[in-house]
Parts: structure tokens; sequence; C-alpha cells
């Protein structure tokens, strides 16, 4: 019985070899860029360049991305710790890609889609504080503050593999 049994699925080990679709075809996975940081299907990296929200923008589109958006709080760990990594454990406000600058309080990613993951420091941030805050930033604590767009700040950008 364990003969017969061992036959018929080496039987069918080998049906299934001859049987089966076999392709050349080389997959190609994508790779982030020298010095960019890879997480899921998005690579990350820290500029540590004080540009405007919007220069800074420009700068992370002429890398080929925007201003990190970050989308859950694993990306956020990931982005703070790559701020602190980069300046030797202290925090450097930096700009990250998220605005209210089109309707005060609903924040926007750059690309324009709304942000379903927001970690302000609330209940006291966003404050659009003098009523000229409308840009993101990654604070001390990895949390988010609301900031005026006009400040230079070093910054995130992030790039999209597919």
């Amino acid at each position: 019985m364990a003969f017969a049994l061992r036959s018929l699925l080496l039987l069918c080990g080998i049906s299934g070899l001859l049987t089966g679709v076999w392709s050349d075809e080389t997959v190609t996975v994508p790779c982030c860029p020298d010095g960019w940081v890879r997480l899921q299907d998005r690579c990350f990296i820290y500029i540590n360049n004080p540009l405007s929200f919007s220069a800074a923008e420009a700068a992370c589109q002429n890398a080929g991305g925007n201003l990190a958006s970050i989308r859950d709080s694993v990306e956020n760990a990931l982005c703070y710790q790559l701020v602190l990594d980069a300046n030797n454990n202290a925090i450097v406000d930096t700009w990250i890609g998220l605005n209210d600058g089109v309707e005060e309080g609903r924040f926007v990613r750059n690309d324009g889609s709304v942000s379903k993951f927001l970690n302000f420091r609330g209940p006291i941030q966003p404050d659009n504080f003098m009523g000229n805050e409308d840009c993101a930033e990654i604070d001390t604590e990895g949390q988010w503050n609301d900031e005026t767009c006009s400040d230079t700040q070093d910054y995130l950008c992030s790039i999209n593999l597919w």
C-alpha cells in the first residue's frame, strides 16, 4: 500500500512537471535609488537642505517623487527614524507632503488626495497660528505640526515603486 501511494505521488509530481507552464521571462523587481530606504511599495529619503515647502516639493519632484505623504504609523515611524539617524538622534523639524492651503483644517496630500492617516500633536495641533500655518512638518517626537510654508526646513521625499 505504501509503495503504491509513493508511486502515485511520484507519478503525479512528474506529470505536473511535464504539463507545467514554463517561462523564461525575467521578472524585474523595482529597487530604490541609491541612498533611499524602501518600505513596501515606496522609497523614502531625508534631505538635509533647508527649503520652503514649495521649493522642497519641487526638489522632490526633480528626484522623481513628492514630499513624503505618510500613509500610516509604520511609514511615520520610518520617516521619524530617518530624521533621527541623519541628525545624531536630534530631531529637526522636517517638511512632509501634507497641507491645508486650499481649505483650512482639511489636510490633503501633495497629490490632492485626502489623507486618512493624521498624526498631529492633538489637541493643540494643528492650530494655524496667526492664521498663517498651512504646511505640515514632522516634529520633535514624531508627531506633526502645521507651520508657515515659507519657513525653510529639511524635508522628506518619497517615490512610489509601482
